[in-house]
């Protein structure tokens, strides 16, 4: 939580979901992950306390947490706290692994929450990595999901895998992360930010927002985009996130840094997803990915790959478009629809911004 370092930054989503269920009362004790820099304990707000808990190494995405200190910690707050109930959020990360001891030892219902299923709807890339993903889906994930009260499904896609898992159909229930509609919403972009990126009125901006690894598909973006380029000389593509592959991305793309500009880490998304045009998510595998959301509900056309839960997310042809994984010519295509035809891509973000303003209000 409170992501102040470039790994901690993929918890941004639940970070923002804390802080707003705080506002209205609720109070959380939170257990993390402690990254390079941030202190062993924090204090958000009045009702958010974080603990960190350091990891012994970080080899992939996912690091490997002291669990002796981790389940000892998730004991002393239960014990002295008395919390009415434990969440574990992302049963794919491995600070999920104390639910299975600690469920006999501390009598407190325990929710388990989950966007994808590593080696069987989620995949890296990395044969090696998703083969033992699919174990740890089958051999850990299966009993996770044993001990676990409730089942918090973020994607409608793992109902189909609750057989292959053994998963109590009385124990799930689906709740998306959903989105802020006040932070991300249609406005005037600012005339400071676009005299920063270099945008002139008549750019055209398509917007990334992401890991900069394997998974999101960016090399994809980039080769398509430099087709666009040689075509219309008013586009312009920003690369917004960071990841251990971005420096291979600047190289691949430096003949054209004037027109695909990495900008790295940014606490500004919404502000940046209002100087843009398009937004674009070509991943190879997601879940329910909050990013397309917020790029909907701030006015954009969007353009993602047809993986995980994003075909409930997206209406093809009328919120977005939808392209193959790890096709550059559906991406081009795609590109020139919207670019080609302004209007269109005008109100095929207005019904996207509708469709999320719809589902939070009527919720």
């Amino acid at each position: 939580m409170n992501p102040t370092t470039l790994e901690s930054r993929q918890g941004v989503f639940w970070y923002r979901q804390a802080i707003k269920l705080s506002e209205k009362g609720n109070t959380f004790k939170i257990i993390s992950i402690k990254w390079r820099g941030q202190s062993n304990y924090e204090k958000i707000n009045n009702n958010v306390e974080v603990y960190r808990i350091p990891y012994i190494f970080n080899a992939l995405r996912y690091p490997v947490p002291n669990f002796i200190k981790l389940t000892n910690k998730i004991k002393e707050i239960c014990n002295i706290w008395q919390p009415n109930i434990i969440v574990y959020t992302h049963m794919e990360y491995l600070t999920a692994l104390p639910s299975i001891y600690l469920t006999n030892k501390v009598k407190l219902p325990v929710i388990v929450t989950i966007d994808s299923l590593p080696g069987i709807t989620w995949f890296c890339g990395n044969r090696v990595v998703d083969t033992v993903g699919y174990i740890y889906s089958m051999l850990v994930g299966k009993r996770i999901f044993k001990v676990a009260n409730g089942i918090q499904f973020l994607s409608s896609e793992l109902y189909n895998y609750m057989p292959k898992l053994e998963i109590d159909k009385n124990k799930v229930f689906l709740i998306t992360t959903g989105v802020d509609t006040e932070l991300f919403k249609y406005r005037t972009g600012s005339n400071a930010l676009k005299k920063e990126i270099g945008i002139t009125t008549d750019d055209i901006i398509i917007l990334f927002v992401g890991r900069l690894d394997l998974v999101k598909g960016v090399n994809y973006l980039l080769q398509a985009g430099m087709k666009i380029i040689s075509n219309y000389k008013n586009v312009k593509f920003i690369i917004v996130g960071d990841g251990n592959l971005r420096k291979n991305y600047e190289e691949f793309s430096k003949s054209y840094s004037d027109k695909i500009i990495f900008m790295g880490f940014r606490e500004d998304i919404s502000s940046l997803m209002n100087v843009s045009d398009i937004f674009v998510l070509p991943s190879l595998s997601e879940g329910a990915p909050n990013v397309i959301m917020e790029a909907s509900s701030s006015g954009l056309p969007v353009i993602v790959s047809e993986v995980g839960e994003v075909p409930q997310l997206v209406s093809n042809g009328k919120s977005g478009i939808l392209v193959k994984p790890k096709d550059v010519n559906g991406l081009v295509i795609a590109l020139k629809k919207l670019i080609d035809d302004p209007l269109f891509a005008k109100e095929m973000g207005k019904m996207g911004r509708k469709k999320w303003r719809r589902n939070i209000v009527g919720r």
